[in-house]
Order: structure tokens, then C-alpha cells, then sequence
């Protein structure tokens, strides 16, 4: 790692000495002192690294070395800086002779600081490795795709006897289920766990799932918003405990859940805020309002949490064979294209037997051999001194081998990891980022600077440095998670260089602190005397964003890279002269300071939820620098700053404002490269069409989400260029995944809709205007079509769709949501071949003219404001599992009874006329699980038939249907009840009361019934 680093610093000192400005400034003999200095440390790197692992004093030796060249890369970087600012000219402004005086004088004491530690060296043997660099772009290009999600190997025994338990004797208790899972680190405890939670048998089971990584602080407040969020899906506010328990009651006493508390550490000497008994019986205390068989299941490395948390006996997870480890090694270090030749499958054996069963072990080494192809580099591996440094059988060796075999580059980027706290969700992007700034990677030829870091974190994934990876709708990673004992080893890698605090540890930092991330509190942190003995700090990076505290002034340490914050104010930004990244989140500011003017070397800016943001600074195209400008949450914005084609180096620009205004037009973003996402907002704004010819959206290729807006503004539609002329011209490159154009006026959707082969989503939303649709139904990749507001659309395609896709159309649409089209009265004009093959998910919203035709494949369906018509047209869904019926204007005459053998779940709100059901309403329901029926405020009885065949009901729910009187003799037959749930029901809830209502014995073999 201090190789990379000071590879990066040797090439800034050889470009200073080349520069103009080191002969102007009289620095150029000391920085040709330095170079030579650092050449002659750099040949011995390589086995310093090594020896650290064994002697302190070299790693000690190391880490000296690091903090200079740090220091040393924050003088080479303000000389950069100033030469910027001067244009390369001679200068004899006092400002400049005093400049020059005093980076004379660092680069004096930098040199004499590197001298002690070039002598320091002769301490130790390390020898001069003049290794052949193989391009290190070569190696990412050749290993950049990733490799599917792994097969699991050896656990399905385990995986049957916790289901067996969770769905036999689980249901049998009368207190919660707590079932441990205890293993060592690395051997399999979470992908067990992670089996059994998607397990369709266990889904089927729990009304509820929640998955929690708890890790090694144990907080109950934690633990309980996260379960509020995983269920309600919605951020939880800063409320009081108390609050918060009532909550997690509230939604969990009608349920039936499985909670997964993955990886719980006990409270010990090191781990102050493990888990304790106390906290325990608080969580538990709160955790015990399930029905029968509402289940925990808690993984742990620790018997003692097992005991203190389980009400049964521990399930011990064992390593894997050596067969079953061998196969797992296999799939990593070959994969499905590499011959698996039999001299590399015998080492292979031999290296296997080192890994003790476990299966990150495997993995690691796997993935560490798969770009190596030659014996001796496998013999390499198996014959290393590393793995005798840990004991037998560590999987410790394993990673620290693996690592010490990456490029200096990769082992830079993956060490710095070490700044998240363990079990984060890593922001893909974010962190490739974050590398960029700190200057971990650059450009190289023909490649971007984030096409570099994209196979770099491409490369860590396929060596099992990263795991977890969640996926959007475009396949692409959004995050990703470490697995802890990989974070252990960025960890010992990093050392103190990064930090992370939190109110116990807000303490002084050492020297050697490089990087710090801090936790956002409520009650605020204070910073006086942290950083005093910081000597370069490059991160100051704070999680837990949006808490609105504000800390006071940002601490002065001029050699950031990386600041994002939500809490200080930014009266000292402008001295923060080396910042690359800049992130400010949820500040109540209405602009940026001027101050922002003076950090010319900004690359990376990201604005996200300021609320009271107007406008942006005049003159930010002096920061000529940027490269991402990222604009997200702030809705009061209403104009950008002007001539931002200027910046060239611009490559994410979220959202530009089209304006009249000089400078605002969209031809100003013709040069820009740019990719990602966009959003054009001010449409109708457009002067001219040459002024749309002139965005040039067709050449931006890196460009994936794209976002159309016109506003309503009626004082711009008088002199507006034509919306269909507009719309026409602004086409995309045929790369674009996802499209969503609002407010467009023109009769005709763009004919360049049809062309877009890679789009995945298309969303339309109130062209009131529009006539006719394109050929949406011959695009070969469209997965999500969203139509909202479009008053005058018939059909979603004129054409035969038979060109090009095989007679099929809509080929791969999954999802279609069709919502207020006011005319709409068929899907397609034309029905031939296969219409919709894919199609499982379908919303219907006030489409009082639609007929629907037969979509075999279609699973679920939501139907609001609907007609007779439509619904009896349901019938032919034979394969329906959902529907949700809502606000039905003619109530429940034309329900499909009979045909939807499928079903699973019906949902029924809102019904404001409806007084009863069909008599034959429950026929052949017979594998319907849950049935709720909602705010049909005229509802007086239920059928009396048609009970019996409802075996499958697990769940029944009545809620705001105020005339509901009595329940029917027919639900004794609901065997398979397990929870029966009735609020704002008054006189059913009278009729149901324990011991004493008239309907009571109809209901009391239900063992969970829930009356509010």
C-alpha cells in the first residue's frame, strides 16, 4: 500500500521538477534532492510489506514513511495549486515571494525528514526488488466481469433441520422462538441464514420477514428503527424509545414474523456496547408480542450469546469438507471458461487442506489464483511463509495472502475500505468516488478515471474482497457489503490512518490519522482537541446523515480531499484549498458560499437534500476541476449557474435548469461527456430547435437514465418552440435504459422512442396531449412501462408488432402500470402472436374504457376505480396469486367467482356502496392465504357460503367497515386461521369480545385475534 501511495507522490515530484514553475520559484534542486531520495527508498517496498508482518520496527519504519509522503504529497499539491493560479507567469507580488519563501522552507524540512528515514533504512535487510510492472489496466480488463453469485455448497442439511424447526416446533410455542446459529468467522453462518430467510417454505410461513445485521455494537434503539423501516419501508425521525417500542408492538402483534439478528457480538473489555443481559431483556421484553411461531433467528460466533439469547439448543455449524471446500475453490479459481488443467486441481488439493472448511477461505484463495495460470505462481501460494504467522487452520493467511498479491493500486483501494463501519452498505459509485479524490486513481489511456475504478472494485469483487452486492433495475451494483473478517484485514492493513468516531472515542488522534468517518448524534459531538495532533488529514467523511445538529465550525485542516457533512456550518470552507469531494446533505442553506470559488481542485460535488437551496453560485465554472456534480432532494432549486458547458471535465450533471436567460440554454451542455443520470427540467424554455439540436444528447453514450420536464408555466407557452419538434430532436444514444418524460404538450411521442434497443423503463407522465403512442411494443429490453395522464391515448401501440420480435409484443415487459387514461380502451390495436409473455405485475387506475384480453403469465394485478366490465374480464387471469380491488364504482357484482384457482392474496378497500358479497364470492378460493377487506364503509354481511373451501386462509382482516355486524356460522371451517384482525369495526368488535361476545365461539379456535 505505501508503494502505490508513494508511487503516486514520486510522479507529481518528477512533474513539479519538469514544470516551469519549480525554476521560477527556486524549488527545483530541492525537489530533484527529494526525487533521488525517494527512488532509492522505492526499490525496497515491496519487501518491507513483507517483512512487516514479522517485525514491528519495519512496520514502524513503514508507517513513518507513509505520514511523510503524505505531507510531502499535500507541499507538491499547493504547489500545483498556486502554479494554477499564477498560469505558469513569475510573480513578485508579496503574496508569491512568501509563498515561495515558506514551501522552500517545507520542502527543507520534508527532505531532511526523508534523509532520517532513508538512514533509518540501513537498520534493516530489505532487499532492492526490481520486479517487471505488468500494466495493471491489462489485468483489470482481463478479470473486469463479475462472476455470478456463488453456489452454495455442503449446507443443506443444515438448512432443512432450521426450516424443520422454525415450521414444526416454532409454531408449538407459547413465547418466542430464539434458534442460534454458532460458527467461526468465515465459516457460513450468514449465507445459512440467508438460505433459510428465502427459503419459499419460510415465506410462505411468516407474515413478516425482517433481516437485521447487528454486529458489534448492540443497540436496541438501532435494532428496533430497523425493523420499523424494514417494514414500513420509511425512514424513522428522532423519536424517544418509548415511541419507538410502541411502534415495533404496534406492527408486529398481528404478525407472525421471523427476525434475523445476523452476526451478535457479546459485551466484553473490547466491545463496550456488545451485547449485555440488560439490553437483551429489553429488546426481548419488547420482541414478545408475536403469535404463535413468531421466530428469531440469531447468528454469533460467541456460545455465550447463544445461551443468553436462545430458547433451544444452539445449531453448531461446522466447516465444509475438503470435497465440498474443493468444489466451492473451483468454481472461484477457475470459473466456467477456465480448463481446469490437472496439475493446478492437485495444488489446488493441497491449498484447500489449509483452509480448515471454511468457506471464505476457499473463496479468497479462488478467486486469488483464477488470473493465474502457471504452476509456480500456485505453488507460490501454497508454499507461502504467511500461513504459519496465524496458527493452524486461521483463515487469516488465506486473506492476507490474497492481499499481499494484489497491484499497489488495488491494495490502496481496498485498505481504505477500513473507513466504513462493519456490515455497511457501501455505496458502489460513492466509494469509486471517494478513491478518485483521495487520488488513489487517475485517468489512464483511454480509459476514465471511473471506468478505472470500475474494474478495480470489479477485480476485489471477483477476489471476494466485496460480497452482498444489491442490483437496480438496469443490473447495474448499487452497493455491497464486506464480510466482517475482510474488514479485520483492512483494518490491520490501515491501522490508525482510519478511524471512525463516536462519542467514546472523540478523542486525540495520532499522526498517523489519515482518514475519519464520524457518526452523526443528536445531541451533537464536540471536535475541540481531536485533530491538534493531525498532521495530514484527507477524509472527514459523516454517516448517519440529516440529523439537522449543527456542530460549529468545520475543524481547519487544509489538507482534506474529502469532506461531507450535514453538520457544520461552512463559514471556513474557502481555506479548505486541496478538497476534491465535497458533499453537504440536509443543510438549511438558500445558496453556496462565494468561499466555494477558491477550491479549484474540486472534482466531485454532491448537493442532496437541501430543501431551502434557490440557485447556485454565478461563477462555479471557475471550478474547471469537476467532474461530478450530483443535484438530488433539492426541490426549491429554480436555476442552475450559467455557461456550465465551460466545464469540461464534467461527466454526472443530475439536473440542468433550461433557461432564457444568457447561458442557461441547452447548448451548453453539447460538449459535455456526460453519463449517468440527467434531468432537464424548464423544457418549455426552449428558443429554438437548433438550440435542442445543439444538446446533442444522441452522442453522449454513458448516458443511462434520462429525464424530459416542461413546466406549466403559462407566461412561457405564448412564444414556447413546438413541444413535438423539441421532443423529436432531443434524441438520445440508443445505450439509454431508462426514459421518463412529464408535461410534454405535443400530440406525438418522439419516433426515436422505438429505436431505444437498451431501454429497460419507459415512464410517461401528464402529456395530456398526446395522440398516439410509438412502437413501444418492438423494444426488445423494455422490462417497466409507466403511463400516467394521458388523456387522449386508446391503445398502447397502432402498429402489428410482428417486425423484428418474433410475432410477440412487449417481448420482456414485467411491470405495466396504467393510471388516469381517460380514453384508453385497449391494450393492443392488433392481437397477434404472443402478446405479453412476460408480463407478471399489472396496475390499473380509472381507465373506464379498458378491456382487458387473457395475459397467461400475468401473477399479480391492482385494480382502482374500475368498471363491471374490466373485472369481469379478470376471470380469464387464471394464473393470478394477487389482486388488490379499489374504490370499484360499481361494486362486487361481476367478482370472477370461480376461476381464480391460483389465488393467493385478495385485498378489497375502499368500497363506499358495497353492502354485501356474492353468495358465491369464496368459490374454489381455495388456496387463498389472506384476505383483507378495508374501508367499505356500507358493508353489512358476509356470505354464509363457501367457507369450507377456504383451507388455506392463514390471515383475515376486517378494518373500517363500520356497519359490519356479525360474522358467519362458516368461519369455524377456517382451520388454518392463524391470525384474525378487526379494527374500527365497532359492533363486530362487540360481537367478538372473549368470553362475552354473541360471535366469540366462531372465532376462538383462531390462536391469534386482534381487536382494536
Amino acid at each position: 500500500m505505501t508503494e502505490a501511495l508513494l508511487g503516486v507522490v514520486f510522479e507529481n515530484l518528477l512533474s513539479l521538477v519538469q514544470n516551469e514553475f519549480a525554476t521560477i520559484s527556486g524549488i527545483k534542486g530541492k525537489a530533484e534532492k527529494l526525487s533521488h531520495d525517494l527512488d532509492l527508498i522505492k526499490g525496497v517496498l515491496e519487501d518491507a510489506e513483507k517483512k512487516q508482518l514479522t517485525d514491528r520496527a519495519v512496520m514502524v519504519w513503514l508507517q513513518q514513511l507513509k505520514d511523510a509522503v503524505y505531507v510531502l504529497d499535500d507541499i507538491l499539491d499547493e504547489c500545483s495549486i498556486e502554479s494554477l493560479r499564477l498560469g505558469g507567469l513569475s510573480s513578485f507580488k508579496p503574496k508569491s515571494i512568501i509563498f515561495r519563501r515558506e514551501i522552500g522552507n517545507r520542502l527543507k524540512d520534508i527532505t531532511r525528514r526523508f534523509e532520517e528515514i532513508a538512514e533509518r533504512k540501513k537498520n534493516f535487510i530489505l532487499r532492492d526488488v526490481d520486479r517487471e510492472r505488468q500494466a495493471e489496466v491489462a489485468e483489470w480488463r482481463e478479470t473486469s466481469s463479475i462472476i455470478p453469485q456463488p453456489k452454495v455448497y455442503g449446507r443443506q442439511d443444515d438448512k432443512e433441520k432450521i426450516v424443520e424447526f422454525l415450521l414444526s416446533q416454532a409454531p408449538g410455542s407459547d413465547f418466542l422462538s430464539i434458534y442460534p446459529i454458532v460458527g467461526l468467522g468465515g465459516i457460513g453462518k450468514t449465507t445459512l441464514a440467508q438460505m433459510v430467510y428465502n427459503d419459499e417454505r419460510v415465506t410462505s410461513s411468516f407474515n413478516t420477514k425482517i433481516w437485521i445485521c447487528v454486529s458489534e455494537n448492540f443497540s436496541v434503539k438501532r435494532i428496533l428503527c430497523s425493523i420499523i423501516e424494514s417494514i414500513t419501508k420509511e425512514k424513522v425521525d428522532a423519536l424517544n424509545l418509548n415511541v419507538i417500542e410502541g411502534k415495533v408492538q404496534e406492527l408486529l402483534q398481528s404478525n407472525r414474523y421471523l427476525l434475523i439478528l445476523d452476526d451478535v457480538w457479546k459485551q466484553n473489555q473490547e466491545l463496550k456496547f456488545g451485547l449485555s443481559q440488560d439490553k437483551w431483556n429489553k429488546l426481548k421484553s419488547v420482541l414478545s408480542c408475536g403469535y404463535n411461531g413468531a421466530s428469531i433467528l440469531v447468528s454469533t460466533r460467541d456460545m455465550d450469546v447463544a445461551e443468553l439469547m436462545g430458547t433451544c439448543q444452539a445449531h453448531h455449524l461446522g466447516g465444509l469438507s475438503e470435497d465440498e471446500c474443493l468444489l466451492l475453490f473451483k468454481q472461484y479459481a477457475f470459473g466456467a471458461n477456465k480448463e481446469e488443467r490437472a496439475e493446478l486441481v492437485a495444488i489446488g488439493k493441497e491449498i484447500v487442506k489449509k483452509c480448515g472448511g471454511s468457506p471464505l477461505a476457499a473463496q479468497v484463495l479462488g478467486g486469488l489464483l483464477h488470473s493465474r495460470s502457471e504452476k509456480i505462481e500456485w505453488l507460490e501460494v501454497k508454499e507461502s511463509r504467511l500461513w504459519n504467522l496465524y496458527g493452524e487452520n486461521s483463515i487469516f493467511p488465506a486473506l492476507r495472502l490474497s492481499f499481499f498479491y494484489l497491484t499497489p493500486t488495488l491494495k490502496r483501494c481496498f485498505s481504505f475500505c477500513a473507513i466504513f463501519p462493519k456490515d455497511m452498505e457501501i455505496e458502489k459509485e460513492d466509494l469509486i468516488h471517494l478513491w478518485i479524490a483521495n487520488g488513489f486513481i487517475s485517468s489512464r489511456e483511454n480509459m476514465e478515471a471511473e471506468d478505472v475504478g470500475n474494474m478495480i472494485w470489479n477485480e476485489l469483487y471477483q477476489k471476494s474482497f466485496f460480497q452482498d452486492i444489491e442490483l437496480d433495475d438496469n443490473s447495474s451494483v448499487i452497493c455491497f457489503k464486506m464480510h466482517d473478517l475482510v474488514h479485520d484485514l483492512a483494518q490491520s492493513v490501515m491501522g490508525q490512518e482510519c478511524v471512525i468516531l463516536e462519542n467514546a472515542n472523540l478523542t486525540n488522534l495520532s499522526t498517523s490519522t489519515h482518514h475519519v468517518v464520524f457518526l452523526s448524534s443528536e445531541d451533537g459531538l464536540s471536535f475541540k482537541g481531536t485533530f491538534e495532533r493531525v498532521e495530514s488529514l484527507r477524509t472527514l467523511y459523516e454517516l448517519v446523515l440529516g440529523l439537522t445538529k449543527i456542530y460549529g465550525n468545520l475543524p481547519i485542516h487544509r489538507s482534506l480531499r474529502v469532506l461531507r457533512t450535514s453538520s457544520f456550518n461552512l463559514s471556513s470552507l474557502g481555506s479548505l484549498i486541496h478538497l476534491r469531494y465535497l458533499g453537504l446533505y440536509n443543510l438549511q442553506i438558500k445558496t453556496l458560499p462565494k468561499s466555494i470559488y477558491s477550491l479549484r481542485k474540486l472534482e466531485i460535488l454532491k448537493l442532496q437534500f437541501l430543501a431551502n437551496l434557490i440557485s447556485l453560485p454565478k461563477h462555479l465554472t471557475r471550478l474547471q476541476n469537476l467532474r461530478h456534480l450530483v443535484i438530488e432532494g433539492c426541490d426549491s432549486l429554480s436555476c442552475m449557474f450559467p455557461n456550465i458547458g465551460k466545464l469540461s471535465c464534467l461527466r454526472t450533471l443530475s439536473i440542468y435548469i433550461v433557461s432564457s436567460k444568457i447561458g442557461h440554454s441547452l447548448a451548453e451542455l453539447h460538449n459535455l461527456k456526460l453519463g449517468g443520470h440527467l434531468h432537464i427540467k424548464g423544457l418549455e424554455n426552449v428558443g429554438s430547435l437548433s438550440e435542442a439540436q445543439e444538446a446533442n444528447l444522441k452522442a453522449k453514450r454513458d448516458l443511462h437514465e434520462l429525464f424530459l420536464s416542461w413546466g406549466s408555466s403559462e407566461e412561457t407557452k405564448s412564444h414556447a418552440t413546438n413541444p413535438d419538434q423539441v421532443l423529436e430532436t432531443l434524441q438520445p444514444h440508443s445505450n439509454l435504459k431508462k426514459l421518463r418524460i412529464y408535461g410534454y404538450a405535443g400530440l406525438k411521442s418522439p419516433s426515436w422512442i422505438g429505436m431505444l434497443s437498451s431501454l429497460v423503463d419507459l415512464q410517461l407522465h401528464h402529456c395530456n396531449e398526446c395522440i398516439q403512442l410509438p412502437s413501444l411494443g418492438k423494444l426488445p429490453s423494455l422490462r417497466k412501462l409507466r403511463l400516467w395522464h394521458l388523456n387522449n391515448i386508446q391503445c398502447l401501440n397502432d402498429d402489428e408488432c410482428n417486425d423484428g420480435v418474433e410475432g410477440r409484443a412487449f417481448p420482456s415487459l414485467e411491470e405495466l402500470s396504467l393510471d388516469e387514461l381517460p380514453k384508453l380502451e385497449m391494450l393492443l390495436k392488433t392481437k397477434r402472436g404472443e402478446m405479453f409473455p412476460s408480463l407478471s405485475h399489472l396496475y390499473i387506475n380509472s381507465c373506464p374504457k379498458l378491456e382487458l384480453t387473457c395475459i397467461p403469465s400475468l401473477q399479480s394485478l391492482e385494480l382502482v376505480g374500475y368498471t363491471n366490465e374490466l373485472l369481469r374480464s379478470v376471470s380469464s387471469f387464471t394464473n393470478l396469486t394477487s389482486l388488490k380491488l379499489c374504490l370499484g364504482k360499481e361494486g362486487l357484482l361481476s367478482f370472477p367467482v370461480g376461476t381464480l384457482t391460483c389465488l393467493r392474496t385478495l385485498k378489497i378497500f375502499y368500497f363506499r356502496r358495497l353492502t354485501e358479497l356474492p353468495d358465491e364470492f369464496f368459490n374454489n378460493l381455495n388456496t387463498l392465504e389472506h384476505l383483507e377487506i378495508s374501508s367499505c364503509f356500507e358493508l353489512e354481511c358476509l356470505p354464509e357460503q363457501g367457507w369450507e373451501g377456504l383451507h388455506s386462509l392463514r390471515t383475515l382482516e376486517f378494518d373500517d367497515c363500520r356497519q359490519l355486524r356479525s360474522l358467519p356460522d362458516g368461519v369455524r371451517h377456517l382451520t388454518s386461521l392463524e391470525c384474525l384482525t378487526i379494527t374500527g369495526c365497532p359492533t363486530l368488535e362487540e360481537q367478538c369480545k372473549e368470553g362475552t361476545g354473541k360471535d366469540w365461539d366462531k372465532i376462538q379456535h383462531v390462536p391469534r385475534v386482534i381487536i382494536e
